[in-house]
């Protein structure tokens, strides 16, 4: 359980959210509200039927926890979460901009240099 590494997440991040941790399935459109553990994050969850509704301390979907703690049948009333595609592809392409305007920027550093 120590080695489990939560994914890295900013507040405002595109997660989906499952109600049921034990058995993720049809999960629901929902966005980082805040950080309050190294393993949990609070989730701010948009329900068909009631809007808008905060689950706070929820844990990510493949944590070992689930199978390995006496208290993850009590902490399963919080849910769970895994990073929504759209989140992983922004921060892909972030990256890849990031780069390309680093390597733009060392070719005009040597186009003026010459």
């Amino acid at each position: 359980m120590d080695n489990f590494q939560m994914p890295e997440l900013t507040v405002g991040d595109m997660v989906l959210f499952y109600d049921n941790p034990f058995s993720p399935q049809e999960g629901s459109m929902g966005w980082v509200a805040s950080k309050p553990g190294t393993q949990t994050i609070s989730v701010l969850v948009y329900a068909q039927n009631t809007g808008l509704v905060e689950k706070p301390s929820v844990r990510h979907a493949d944590d070992p926890f689930w199978k390995n703690s006496e208290t993850a049948a009590a902490w399963g009333r919080w849910g769970c979460f895994k990073v929504h595609p759209n989140t992983t592809a922004l921060k892909e392409i972030h990256a890849l901009l990031t780069k390309s305007k680093i390597e733009a920027a060392r070719s005009n550093k040597k186009a003026e240099a010459a």
